[in-house]
C-alpha cells in the first residue's frame, strides 16, 4: 500500500524530549502509511539514544533563529503539496488513516483551501450549517483560525506565513497572525454530535490529546492523559496542571 501523498511534519526541540517517549509510542500505535518528518534543534547531539524509527526523515534547524524561520527552512526540505503539522505534545489517540487525509486534501484541492484544522468548537459549529465531508457526522466549517495544529496546511501557504510573519515561537493569538489567517481560506472538519464532548479525540483525520498548555499538563481537560503518560514512564509530577484552557470541552 502506498503512503499518503501528505507527509506528517513534527516540530520539536530537545527541551521537550521528556515527552518524546509518549509521542513515539502513540505514533507507532496509531499512525502508519505516512512519510514522517521529524525536526529538532541542531545543538542536540543525543538523538541516537532515542528510538526514532529508521524510516522517519530527520531534519535539524539552527537554534538561534526565530520559530518561523526554523519551520520555513524545514518546509523547503519537504517535497509535497500539503503537510500535516504538529508539535511533539499533540499525541495521537486513534487511527490516523491515509485515505482520510487524502480525501481531505482532495476536498482542499477542489475548493482551493489553504488550511484544514482537525477539530472545531461549538461556537463555530452552532452558527454554521457546514458542508458535508463524505464521512457520517462530520462537516467542514469556515474558521477564523489561530490554532496551527493538528492541521493540514497547503505547503505554499505555510511557507508564505513563516516567511512573512516573524515569530519567536508558536505564537497563534497575536493580531498579525489572526489577520494573516483570516485572509486565507481556513476550514475545520468536526463531528457535530461530539463537538461538546469528544471534539479532539473524535477528530476525523487526527484524533489526539494535547498534553501541555503553557508548560503545564492538561489533565483537567483530558482525565485519561495522566495514565497514558505514566504508562510511558514520564514524570507527571514535576510540573503543574493546567486548570482553565478550553475546559468547556475537549
Amino acid at each position: 500500500m502506498e503512503n499518503s501523498k501528505t507527509p506528517i511534519f513534527i516540530y520539536t526541540h530537545s527541551d521537550c524530549q521528556f515527552i518524546w517517549g509518549a509521542l513515539l509510542g502513540q505514533m507507532k500505535k496509531y499512525v502508519e502509511g505516512f512519510d514522517i518528518h521529524f525536526a529538532y534543534n541542531n545543538t542536540f547531539n543525543d538523538i541516537a539514544n532515542h528510538p526514532i524509527p529508521k524510516e522517519w526523515k530527520l531534519h535539524t534547524y539552527t537554534d538561534n533563529i526565530l520559530w518561523t524561520d526554523r519551520v520555513n527552512a524545514i518546509l523547503h526540505e519537504i517535497d509535497s503539496k500539503y503537510v500535516l503539522f504538529i508539535h511533539e505534545d499533540w499525541l495521537p489517540t486513534g487511527n490516523v488513516r491515509p485515505k482520510v487525509v487524502d480525501d481531505m486534501t482532495k476536498w482542499m484541492d477542489k475548493n482551493d483551501i489553504d488550511f484544514l484544522l482537525s477539530y472545531s468548537h461549538w461556537s463555530r459549529v452552532d452558527v454554521q450549517l457546514g458542508e458535508e465531508s463524505g464521512y457520517t457526522g462530520y462537516k467542514f466549517y469556515k474558521e477564523d483560525n489561530h490554532i496551527f495544529q493538528p492541521a493540514i496546511w497547503k505547503k505554499t501557504t505555510f511557507e508564505d506565513f513563516t516567511r512573512d510573519l516573524k515569530k519567536g515561537k508558536n505564537q497563534n493569538e497575536d493580531a498579525d497572525t489572526l489577520s494573516y489567517m483570516n485572509s486565507r481560506r481556513c476550514f475545520s472538519v468536526q463531528n457535530v454530535g461530539t463537538v461538546r464532548s469528544l471534539r479532539t479525540t473524535n477528530s476525523l483525520f487526527f484524533p489526539h490529546m494535547h498534553a501541555l498548555s503553557e508548560g503545564k499538563w492538561n489533565f483537567t481537560k483530558y482525565p485519561s492523559l495522566k495514565k497514558m503518560l505514566d504508562d510511558y514512564g514520564i514524570d507527571t509530577n514535576s510540573r503543574g496542571i493546567h486548570t482553565w484552557w478550553e475546559l468547556d470541552s475537549q
